[in-house]
C-alpha cells in the first residue's frame, strides 16, 4: 500500500506533538517531518516531498502576516501539495480566502479538529477539500449574509471607505493621512471606526473581508 507522505508544521511544539500522535498510528499514513518555523518548512519541502502537509495558518515572528501569503509561498517550491491549514480562531472570511486559494482544508486546533485530522489528510491526497461539520455550517451561513456584508460596505462613510480601501492597497496611517492631508490620529479613528462595522479584528481580516464582498 502507498502510504500518504504528510508533512507537520507548526511553531508550538505540543500542537507538533498533537498532530503526530493523532497522524502516527494509521497504516496509510507515513510522517515524513516536522517543522517550527517557515524557513525550515520552505527547505524540507524541496528535501523530503510529501503529498500533504499539514500546517499552522500563522507563525509567531514571520514577516508576511497571514496564511494566504505562506500558501503562496509552499506553493512556489511545491506546487502540487494539498495544504490543509491549522488554526486556533480564524474568520469564516479568512477561512473561505484560504479555501480560494487553493487550501486542500482548514481545521481548527481543537477536539473536533484534531479528530478530523486523519479524514482531512485523506481527502487532501484526493485533490478535494476538507472541512469540519462546524466550519462548513458557519461558511454556509456566511455566504447566506454576503447581500448583509455588501450593506456593511456601503454603511462605512465615504472617507471611512478611502481610508479602508487605502489600508488594503497596503498604505501606513502615516501615508494615509500624508496622502489626504489629515492628521495621523483621524485617519486612525476612521480606519478602526470602519473596522468596527466590518467586523473586522485586524488588517489581514479587513482586506480579506473588504476583498471578498467586493467580488462576492
Amino acid at each position: 500500500m502507498n502510504k500518504i507522505r504528510v508533512g507537520i508544521a507548526d511553531d508550538h511544539p505540543f500542537i507538533l506533538l498533537g498532530v503526530e500522535h493523532v497522524l502516527q498510528p494509521c497504516p496509510d499514513i507515513r510522517i515524513c517531518f516536522k517543522c517550527e518555523s517557515i524557513g525550515r518548512l520552505l527547505e524540507l519541502l524541496v528535501e523530503i516531498p510529501v503529498d500533504v502537509l499539514v500546517c499552522d495558518y500563522e507563525f509567531e515572528g514571520d514577516p508576511y502576516a497571514d496564511g494566504l501569503s505562506l500558501l503562496d509561498r509552499i506553493r512556489r517550491v511545491a506546487p502540487a501539495i494539498g495544504v490543509v491549514f491549522l488554526s486556533a480562531h480564524s474568520s469564516t472570511h479568512i477561512i473561505s480566502a484560504a479555501l480560494n486559494a487553493g487550501a486542500a482544508g482548514f481545521v481548527g486546533k481543537g477536539p473536533e479538529g484534531f479528530a478530523s485530522l486523519t479524514t482531512a489528510v485523506r481527502v487532501a491526497k484526493n485533490k478535494s477539500v476538507f472541512l469540519p461539520d462546524s466550519i462548513a455550517t458557519r461558511l454556509m451561513s456566511a455566504t447566506g449574509r454576503a447581500a448583509e456584508g455588501r450593506s456593511s460596505l456601503n454603511s462605512l462613510s465615504e472617507k471611512e471607505s478611502t481610508v479602508v480601501r487605502m489600508i488594503c492597497d497596503g498604505m501606513s496611517i502615516g501615508a494615509i493621512a500624508e496622502r489626504l492631508n489629515r492628521s495621523r490620529k483621524t485617519v486612525s479613528n476612521q480606519k478602526n471606526a470602519g473596522m468596527k462595522k466590518l467586523g473586522a479584528r485586524n488588517d489581514v481580516e479587513l482586506a480579506t473581508i473588504v476583498r471578498e464582498w467586493s467580488c462576492s
